[in-house]
């Protein structure tokens, strides 16, 4: 019975979490974002060149270079802490249900909002530039993006859910994290970028494409990525559901 009461919270949790993400008002920053990347990609087919090798390197910096941190950073830093704010975390942290099973639907609904929010930005932007210049040959392309931005989409996604309980501006710590760790250290050559998480996903990716910078990656093997990838987002759930368990909320 109590299994039962478990599952029937940690659903519940999810469907509220995942409809009030998709249908929050930082949707508008998303459709923005992507009319960004789509303007970008369409200026990109007037240029002579490989559309393929152009293609696939426009998604990797635009997508997942910058916007798929960013989009985690935007809904996940905010996302307890919002809850806190307007006191509905309240009835979740007097609930039967345990905090780590809550802690968990948080970031199953945090996860998924943000893959389906990076998959149509990562769409549109596919869409907008082999619309224009051909499908041919990019099934496998756009099949291995959308499962890097899933797969990055539920690594940032434990981080900053984590962090957002840890301390009480997590924002700040997402701004540093998402502009200057993941955009400048994890650009930096050498050994340096391996403690970022995007050094993994594009590893992982770097196994799958044969287009763009990607295929050149300095990378990790496939398997060694995916082990760390998977460890350290476990290891963040952990940390984030202990936190989240002994936390006080008003």
């Amino acid at each position: 019975m109590d299994m039962r009461m478990q599952l029937i919270g940690f659903t519940a949790i999810f469907r509220y979490v995942f409809r009030k993400l998709l249908f929050s008002r930082r949707v508008v920053l998303t459709v923005l974002i992507a009319m960004f990347v789509m303007t970008i990609m369409g200026y990109a087919t007037t240029q002579d060149v490989d559309r393929l090798d152009l293609g696939t390197e426009l998604l990797d910096v635009l997508v997942l270079f910058f916007f798929l941190p960013v989009l985690a950073m935007i809904y996940g830093s905010s996302l307890i802490s919002d809850e806190v704010e307007d006191r509905s975390i309240t009835q979740i942290a007097i609930s039967p249900i345990n905090r780590a099973v809550s802690f968990l639907a948080y970031y199953i609904g945090l996860a998924l909002t943000v893959s389906v929010m990076i998959s149509a930005v990562l769409t549109s932007g596919f869409l907008v530039f082999f619309g224009r210049l051909g499908f041919e040959d990019t099934g496998e392309i756009y099949g291995a993006m959308i499962a890097m931005v899933v797969i990055g989409s539920f690594a940032y996604s434990a981080l900053f859910i984590t962090v957002s309980v840890l301390i009480k501006k997590p924002i700040y710590f997402g701004l540093f994290y998402a502009f200057i760790w993941e955009g400048f250290i994890g650009s930096i050559p050498g050994r340096i970028s391996n403690i970022a998480l995007k050094h993994y996903v594009r590893s992982i990716g770097h196994g799958w494409i044969d287009h763009g910078s990607i295929s050149e990656y300095s990378a990790h093997a496939m398997g060694t990525s995916a082990v760390v990838l998977v460890v350290v987002t476990i290891a963040l759930l952990a940390i984030g559901s202990m936190a989240f368990w002994r936390k006080e909320f008003p």
